[in-house]
């Protein structure tokens, strides 16, 4: 957590992320255009790690 961070917790807690989905979807399968996303192939799991 860079230093700039710590001093705004509501910015980190307004973004949710569930367990193991993929960051670029938050797990919906979809992407911005609401086409498949291409990260996770559409399964909405992260399948990369980070």
């Amino acid at each position: 957590m860079e230093p700039e961070e710590a001093d705004r917790p509501d910015i980190l807690a307004a973004v949710s992320l569930a367990p193991g989905a993929c960051c670029t979807c938050n797990g919906s399968g979809l992407d911005e255009d609401r086409d498949t996303c291409r990260d996770c192939d559409g399964t909405g799991i992260d399948n990369h790690g980070a």
